[in-house]
């Protein structure tokens, strides 16, 4: 087996434990493009660029998106002082819930799977390949 097919193996396997989205409380799918850039945003903001960048997103794609999370309260949209062209998206206090809730029912998720030193050790095994991984 080479790195790529590793590579697909570790995003089906993780696909089960990212059931975090749900509609009327059952879970529909994995971490949605909402979450994910909920996620993006959970320590600075960001530019639009910076998000479609990461997320291989269309302009269009992600002006809709945003624009759908900033009239749920999720994100804001600000301007910059120095450059009225320049608009950067920051995540808001119903945002961090929102997005705490998702990484809660993925937590527990994996809490139930590994328990105890195997969840140490499966944590580190993660860091590890995210740091190795992180240049694509």
């Amino acid at each position: 087996m080479n790195l790529s097919e590793k590579l697909v193996e570790l995003r089906i396997a993780t696909r089960s434990a990212t059931m975090c989205e749900s509609v009327n409380g059952k879970p529909k799918n994995t971490l949605s493009l909402k979450t994910k850039v909920l996620f993006l945003l959970k320590d600075k903001s960001l530019p639009p660029l910076d998000i479609m960048t990461t997320l291989h997103l269309a302009k269009t794609n992600l002006a809709l998106l945003t624009t759908e999370m900033a009239q749920e309260n999720l994100i804001t949209k600000e301007k910059s002082s120095t450059d009225k062209r320049a608009v950067y998206y920051s995540i808001t206090e119903e945002g961090k819930r929102y997005l705490s809730s998702r990484l809660e029912a993925i937590e527990l998720s994996l809490k139930k799977a590994f328990q105890g030193d195997e969840y140490k050790k499966a944590y580190e095994i993660l860091d590890e390949a995210t740091d190795i991984l992180s240049f694509l």
